[in-house]
């Protein structure tokens, strides 16, 4: 890159972790399995990959933040990148599959879901598991602590024991970007609310497809 950013940029895995992570099956809304190298590496060398790991399928703050990326990222990335170096988008998240339609619905999320109900991809890549920040919430989250936690509660009347099935409720994501199949930037998510902002994502992968062409 041309200039250090002030984007916080965490450890890379070594290189045994992101072989185990590589092999790992994730599962998509209708059960079918794939492997996570496959999403990152499996399409080509020139492809820029985005994953964006998420929180629970019930958390709120990150409900709100994948309908924002959504829109943002379809309108930054998608009309910036030629067809020589495109850049695509996944979301991974830890629950059940059978929660993977109704949380695109719920956030008209523009990019490909799958999950790892059990977890390992989060543990393989080091993401951490915490509580912190639960109370205050991000900024892509309008909405107070109060009602995210009426909303948890709702939805726990709404869909019975499903609201157990979305996956760990501490464990939390990050922002990690792949090119030439080679993770070249990570962003681990300290608490529950420090998923890196739309305008951070975007700025992170426009340097990473400027340092690609340069």
């Amino acid at each position: 890159m041309s200039e250090t950013t002030l984007i916080k940029h965490d450890p890379i895995p070594d290189e045994q972790s992101l072989c185990d992570a590589y092999n790992l099956d994730l599962q998509s809304g209708d059960g079918a399995h794939i492997r996570f190298g496959e999403l990152v590496a499996g399409k080509g060398d020139h492809i820029t990959t985005v994953v964006i790991f998420i929180r629970h399928f019930f958390c709120l703050y990150d409900q709100s933040y994948v309908h924002n990326i959504s829109r943002r990222l379809t309108e930054s990335i998608t009309p910036n990148t030629d067809s020589a170096n495109p850049t695509q988008v996944i979301l991974i998240g830890c629950g059940q599959p059978a929660g993977i339609v109704p949380y695109v619905t719920d956030t008209s999320a523009a990019f490909p879901l799958y999950t790892d109900p059990t977890g390992t991809i989060y543990e393989k890549l080091h993401m951490k598991k915490s509580y912190t920040g639960l109370t205050r919430p991000p900024s892509y989250a309008p909405v107070s602590a109060l009602r995210a936690f009426g909303v948890g509660i709702k939805g726990l009347f709404k869909t019975g024991l499903q609201v157990l099935k979305g996956g760990g409720w501490n464990r939390n994501g990050g922002e990690w970007v792949f090119r030439d199949g080679k993770c070249v930037f990570v962003h681990r998510m300290q608490g529950t609310g420090d998923h890196l902002t739309a305008d951070e994502l975007v700025k992170v992968i426009g340097e990473d497809v400027l340092e690609k062409k340069s």
